[in-house]
């Protein structure tokens, strides 16, 4: 849904606070879902040339931890939080010496500590390794699971761009009036560039103004107001600053439905 705010220079930080954000979540989104895609098809080729042409050898303990999982301080009561044991390893290869942190079952992780030796799964000449003792197609699921993830998020940030570019780039929505609609007037009470950042990018010459509709000499139709997005072609050439007369056209049986003319469809008689 589109912004339907006035754009006001001169605070760059409620700007980006109250319009851009909603663009900024987006990009965060699909940054982060190309992130997990990359870890994931990583992790899921790290598992499958290991299994295809790894050799088993050994490797040195360095450091064992616990993580445990995060669950909110009123609801430890009755909720375990969740326990990752992590194991890091290290091993030569020639010159060079090749580290990884993993995840390991409990009874290897219980017993070993730091300067055990553990059974690895290696790529000789290569920096992939794993715990032998950690089937391979754990890490082919959770590589799976890290890449459906990834192109989820990234889908929907993409979508979410793409439908909200779609929306501001479109043409106007004309409406149409009755047949038996008289010619009116409408004075604008503000008008402005869209605070939207898809309006700024793909329509940047469209236009919000907020008008009250009637005679409003006698104050009648005072609360006949409407703040109406006027897309670039509907705006081109028009005088829209305050105090401005805009033409229109209101239904005599009811004066509170009423348009501009700019937004009459230019089709209807």
């Amino acid at each position: 849904m589109l912004i339907d705010a006035i754009h006001v220079p001169g605070d760059p930080v409620g700007d980006i606070l109250f319009h851009w954000s909603p663009l900024i979540v987006l990009g965060l989104v699909c940054l982060f879902g190309i992130v997990l895609l990359f870890l994931g098809f990583r992790g899921y080729a790290k598992a499958s040339i290991l299994k295809k042409a790894g050799e088993k050898g050994d490797a040195v303990v360095t450091r064992k931890w616990i993580k445990e999982g995060y669950v909110r301080p009123e609801e430890r009561h009755r909720i375990k939080p969740t326990k990752s044991h992590f194991l890091r390893f290290e091993r030569g290869d020639g010159d060079a010496r090749h580290a990884e942190e993993e995840i390991a079952p409990i009874d290897l992780w219980r017993a070993v500590e730091p300067g055990d030796t553990v059974e690895v799964i290696y790529l000789r000449g290569g920096s992939m390794m794993r715990l032998a003792a950690t089937s391979s197609m754990i890490g082919h699921g959770a590589g799976i699971v890290q890449m459906v993830a990834g192109a989820l998020m990234t889908a929907g940030a993409i979508g979410g761009f793409v439908g909200g570019a779609v929306a501001a780039a479109a043409g106007p929505d004309y409406r149409t009036a009755g047949p038996d609609w008289v010619a009116d007037r409408a004075e604008i009470l503000g008008a402005g560039p869209p605070a939207d950042p898809f309006l700024r990018l793909f329509a940047a010459d469209a236009r919000w103004v907020e008008v009250v509709f009637g005679d409003t000499q006698g104050g009648a139709l005072m609360a006949n107001t409407r703040r109406i997005l006027l897309k670039p072609d509907q705006a081109s050439g028009q005088a829209l600053s305050e105090g401005e007369i805009l033409d229109a056209w209101i239904d005599p049986a009811n004066e509170f439905n009423a348009i501009l003319d700019l937004e009459r469809d230019p089709a209807a008689p």
